[in-house]
C-alpha cells in the first residue's frame, strides 16, 4: 500500500480526527498504522467495536478507483502533512487529516473571512452577501463559504466578481453534483481559489455532515460573518463554532420585523460584532489595510457623483433604509432625493430593495 492509498485507508475508515492525528503521533506514518493492524492499534487508543471493524474494511480496500477520480476530476489529496495544509484550519482542535481539493491553497489564503446565512435568503440578505464578499475579495481578502443556495452563493459570486479568491467547502465527496444550483460556482471557485471537502469521493451530502462541514468553513477562516439566519439556522451552529475556535463571529443586522434576522439579532446579543460595511471586519481583524483594486470597466467614481449624489451615498450603508427616513436624514425636497437615489441606482452604487427599501452596494 502506498502513502497515498494509507491515506484514503485512514480516511474510508472515519476515525474521528483527533484519533487519526494521535495514531500518527504514535506511529509516525499513515503506512505504519494500517501495518499495525485494527487490534494493535486499538490497544494504542480507545476505538469503539465499530471503529474496530471499519478499520479494519478500510485497511484491506481498493483505493485506485479513488485516486483514478480525483486524477479524472483535476483534484489531489492535500494531508495534514504537506507544507501547503492551511495554517487557519491546522490550529483548531479537529483539523481533518486528509483533504480533497480542486484547485488550490496560496499564501494569502491566511487571510480568510468566512460569509454564511441562510439559504432562504432574502433580496437584502443576498444583496449584503454578495458586497460584503465583493468588498473583501477586493482588498485581497479570500472569501469562504459553503456552495450552498441562497448567502453562501451570493459570497461566493460576490468574491468572484471582484475577481478575488474564494473557497468553497463541501459536505459531500467533490464529486458529488450536490447542490446542483451551485454547480458553476463549484468550477469557478476551483479555477479561482479552492473546492474541498474531508470526504470521500463519491459520498452523498447527508444532514449530519453540514455540522462537521461547518467546523471546516470556520477552521479556514479568521472570523465568521452571518449575514441572514432565521432563529433555527445552519449558519447559526457554524457561528457557535467559530466562537468555541476562538474565531470572531460578526452579524449583519436587519429588520425587526423580518423572520430572517432573529438569528443574527440574537447574535449580536451575544456578543457579536455588529457589521454595517467591509471596514468594520477588516479593523475587527487588524487585517492589512489594501487600497481597493482598480475598477473595472464601466464602474463609477464617487468623484463622478454630483453633491446631491455624494450626500444621500454618504448616509447609506449595508443597513437597509426606507426612502422616507432617507429623505429626511439628508434634508433635501423629496423630488429632489428621489431623482438622486435614481441615479445612484442607474450608477450601480444604490440597490432598491422590496418596500421602497434602499441600501448601499458601493
Amino acid at each position: 500500500m502506498t502513502e497515498t492509498e494509507a491515506w484514503l485507508a485512514l480516511n474510508a475508515a472515519e476515525l474521528r480526527p483527533r484519533t487519526v492525528l494521535d495514531l500518527l503521533g504514535h506511529y509516525g506514518s499513515p503506512r505504519a498504522i494500517v501495518d499495525a493492524g485494527a487490534h494493535q492499534i486499538a490497544k494504542a487508543t480507545r476505538l469503539s467495536p465499530q471503529e474496530i471493524v471499519r478499520f479494519a474494511t478500510a485497511a484491506k480496500g481498493d483505493y485506485e478507483a479513488q485516486i483514478e477520480g480525483m486524477h479524472r476530476l483535476g483534484a489531489r489529496l492535500v494531508t495534514i502533512r504537506d507544507s501547503e495544509y492551511p495554517t487557519n484550519l491546522r490550529q483548531i482542535y479537529d483539523p481533518p487529516p486528509v483533504l480533497f481539493v480542486r484547485g488550490g491553497f496560496e499564501t494569502c489564503d491566511e487571510n480568510c473571512v468566512a460569509i454564511v446565512g441562510t439559504r432562504r435568503v432574502t433580496p437584502y440578505g443576498r444583496m449584503v452577501s454578495e458586497t460584503l464578499a465583493r468588498d473583501l475579495a477586493a482588498r485581497g481578502i479570500t472569501v469562504v463559504s459553503g456552495l450552498a443556495v441562497g448567502a453562501d452563493a451570493a459570497a461566493h459570486r460576490g468574491a468572484l466578481s471582484a475577481g478575488g479568491r474564494t473557497i468553497g467547502v463541501l459536505a459531500c465527496g467533490i464529486d458529488v453534483p450536490y447542490p446542483r444550483d451551485t454547480l458553476d460556482l463549484r468550477d469557478q471557485a476551483a479555477e479561482r481559489g479552492a473546492v474541498v471537502s474531508e470526504l470521500p469521493l463519491g459520498t452523498p451530502a447527508k444532514r449530519h455532515r453540514f455540522a462537521a462541514r461547518n467546523r471546516l468553513v470556520s477552521g479556514f477562516s479568521l472570523g465568521v460573518v452571518v449575514t441572514e439566519a432565521p432563529e433555527r439556522s445552519g449558519a447559526l451552529i457554524t457561528a457557535n463554532i467559530a466562537g468555541d475556535q476562538g474565531r470572531q463571529v460578526f452579524a449583519v443586522p436587519g429588520s425587526v420585523n423580518s423572520e430572517f434576522s432573529r438569528g443574527t439579532h440574537a447574535l449580536l446579543r451575544d456578543g457579536a460584532r455588529l457589521v454595517e460595511s467591509v471596514e468594520d471586519i477588516i479593523d475587527d481583524l487588524d487585517m492589512p489595510d489594501m487600497p481597493l483594486d482598480a475598477m473595472g470597466e464601466g464602474e463609477v467614481s464617487t468623484v463622478d457623483l454630483t453633491a446631491d449624489e455624494l450626500s444621500i451615498l454618504e448616509g447609506l450603508s449595508l443597513q437597509q433604509r426606507h426612502v422616507d427616513d432617507i429623505i429626511e436624514g439628508c434634508r433635501m425636497p423629496a423630488s429632489q432625493a428621489s431623482a438622486g437615489l435614481l441615479m445612484l441606482e442607474m450608477k450601480g452604487l444604490v440597490r432598491r430593495l422590496p418596500g421602497n427599501m434602499f441600501m448601499r452596494v458601493r
